[in-house]
C-alpha cells in the first residue's frame, strides 16, 4: 500500500513538473507570437513606407521625364536662335563690308577732302603728357576723314596736304603748348603765350598717304594749363591736290 502511494505521489509531482513546464512553453509561445505580432507591424509599416516611398520616386520620375522633355525644347529653340542669330551676323557683317568697300572706294575716289573743328570747351586743368586734344566741335568734315571721337584724322586719298592749328590762352600764366603729329612724328608746335588770349598758329603742309593719322596733342607734361575753347582754338585739314596715278 506504502509502495502505491509513493508511486502516487511521485506521478503527481511529474504531472505537476510537466504541468509548469507546458506553462512556461506556452508563456514562451505567447511571447514569441507578441514578438511575431509586433515584427509583423513593423514589416506591414515598412511595406507602407515602401510603397509610398516608391510613389514619390514614380512621381520624381514623371517630373524629370517633363523637365527632360522641356529642356529638350528649350534648347532645341536655343540651338535655332544661335542659328538665326549667326545667320543674322553673317548678313550684318557682309552688309558692313559692302558698305565699308563702298565708303573705301568713295573715299579712294574724292578730290575734296577736308575739315574744320573747334573746342566746345575751354581747358581748365592740365593734360597728360602727350595726351590727343578732341576737338569735338566739327564744323565741316568733306571725306569723313576726321573722328570727333578720338580727335584724330585719318587721310582717305594721297596727297599733299595743309594742316591749320590755331590755338589759344585764358589769362595771365595760363597757356599751353601743342603739337601737330604725323604717324607719331612731330609736324609743328604751338604755343599760346601767358596773357590774356595769347594765341598762336602751326601750320604746315605734308604729304599723306591712305590712312596715315595727324592729331594735335600736349607736348610735355603741365604745359597745358588753360586753352581758350569755342572759336579761338580750332583745328583744320585739306587736300591741296591728289597724287597722280592713284588713290591708295
Amino acid at each position: 500500500m506504502s509502495t502505491e502511494l509513493a508511486r502516487l505521489a511521485d506521478e503527481q509531482k511529474r504531472t505537476k513538473a510537466a504541468e509548469e513546464e507546458m506553462a512556461t512553453e506556452q508563456k514562451k509561445m505567447k511571447a514569441a507570437e507578441d514578438k511575431m505580432a509586433i515584427e509583423l507591424e513593423n514589416i506591414k509599416s515598412v511595406k507602407e513606407d515602401l510603397f509610398w516611398t516608391k510613389q514619390e520616386l514614380l512621381e520624381a520620375q514623371n517630373k524629370l521625364l517633363i523637365m527632360n522633355k522641356e529642356f529638350s525644347k528649350t534648347q532645341k529653340e536655343l540651338v535655332s536662335t544661335q542659328g538665326k542669330l549667326q545667320s543674322r551676323i553673317i548678313d550684318l557683317e557682309a552688309a558692313l563690308q559692302r558698305f565699308k568697300d563702298k565708303d573705301r572706294l568713295r573715299r579712294s575716289t574724292a578730290t575734296t577732302v577736308g575739315f574744320t573743328a573747334r573746342l566746345t570747351n575751354t581747358i581748365t586743368s592740365n593734360l597728360n603728357s602727350h595726351q590727343t586734344l578732341v576737338f569735338d566741335n566739327v564744323y565741316i568734315n568733306i571725306a569723313n576723314g576726321y573722328d570727333a571721337t578720338s580727335g584724330i584724322f585719318h587721310a582717305p586719298v594721297a596727297g599733299m596736304y595743309v594742316i591749320l592749328l590755331t590755338i589759344s590762352s585764358v589769362g595771365p600764366y595760363q597757356g599751353g603748348a601743342i603739337e601737330v603729329i604725323h604717324n607719331g612724328v612731330p609736324v609743328c608746335r604751338a604755343e599760346a603765350t601767358h596773357y590774356y588770349w595769347g594765341g598762336c598758329p602751326c601750320n604746315a603742309v605734308v604729304h599723306l598717304e591712305v590712312g596715315d593719322a595727324v592729331l594735335a596733342r600736349a607736348l610735355i607734361p603741365h604745359t597745358v594749363d588753360q586753352i581758350r575753347g569755342e572759336f579761338f582754338t580750332t583745328f583744320s585739314m585739306g587736300l591741296i591736290f591728289k597724287d597722280e596715278g592713284g588713290s591708295s
